[in-house]
């Protein structure tokens, strides 16, 4: 057995002094540790480490446990940047005595709680706290986003879905397990009713995967901070841009603020595109061999 501090650590930073007891820690093992600095108490029946994530720890500290977006955002699924507020899930007994709502959004669970030592809800509960708390657009991003890596199956989600109203049923049609990111995911539901077909994630010969194609030939490529920053990834984009226009491909490069702040701008300029008839391989295209 390793010492409380690891096995803390190993629950996410924040552990039930009755899960440690189970275990086989003993109350003296769990004082020693709190004496030496290695862990402290969080609030009554709670320990923590100096280094447990910051949201973790203010939701236990309200007597709940990181809930919906908060909980998206923890287990490493793609969740906006603008979404700062901290969403917890409490026992519904607790209603009478919380008094920070103000500072949170609140997701009420009628389950035992006492039998759940959880400190963040699963992948699995968080989707349909996102799906009763969200904007259906944010809901299928985080959906793709948690099927993209495997953190949720498709049965799982249709098992989500049969308990959540039937306004929710049509979104089984929606989301793409391959979509890469979320800016792909918002580029592909505000881009599908122009009434183009939209494939995502498609490997085109002599390039690599794109993360759009607008009917033949139109290319989005969504670009998120963490994989487009700096100079080597900047001059990698430009080479790929300029082996798809040898192919015939016309390409849109979007960055977050774009899509996220001035997607007009990125529409306005695929309805004309689609207008002209340029997301479509011309005669001279195919006489050159360039269509496929």
């Amino acid at each position: 057995m390793g010492s409380v501090t690891n096995e803390v650590r190993r629950r996410g930073g924040v552990a039930r002094v009755t899960v440690l007891l189970r275990m086989g820690y003993t109350a003296a093992q769990i004082r020693s540790a709190v004496a030496r600095g290695d862990v402290r108490r969080l609030r009554k029946g709670w320990v923590t480490v100096t280094d447990a994530p910051t949201d973790v720890v203010r939701a236990v500290r309200l007597g709940g446990r990181l809930a919906c977006l908060s909980a998206a955002r923890h287990h490493g699924l793609w969740v906006p940047e603008t979404t700062e507020e901290l969403h917890i899930a409490l026992p519904r007994h607790a209603g009478r005595r919380f008094s920070d709502s103000a500072t949170c959004t609140v997701h009420w669970v009628s389950a035992n709680w006492r039998d759940e030592p959880a400190t963040v809800e699963s992948v699995k509960v968080l989707v349909r706290q996102v799906l009763l708390c969200c904007d259906r657009e944010t809901a299928i991003v985080i959906i793709d986003s948690a099927l993209n890596q495997r953190k949720l199956s498709w049965s799982a989600l249709q098992e989500i879905v049969a308990t959540v109203p039937s306004r929710f049923s049509s979104l089984l049609d929606e989301v793409d397990a391959g979509s890469e990111s979320g800016l792909e995911t918002l580029c592909r539901l505000r881009l599908r009713g122009l009434g183009a077909r939209i494939r995502s994630q498609v490997s085109i010969p002599g390039v690599g995967r794109v993360d759009l194609i607008i009917g033949e030939r139109l290319v989005i490529e969504a670009d998120g901070r963490e994989w487009h920053d700096g100079r080597s990834a900047f001059h990698a984009d430009r080479i790929r841009d300029l082996a798809l226009l040898r192919l015939g491909y016309v390409v849109i490069r979007v960055s977050y603020p774009l899509i996220m702040s001035e997607w007009m701008l990125v529409e306005l300029s695929v309805r004309a595109l689609i207008g002209r008839r340029e997301h479509l391989w011309s005669a001279t295209h195919r006489r050159e061999g360039l269509a496929r």
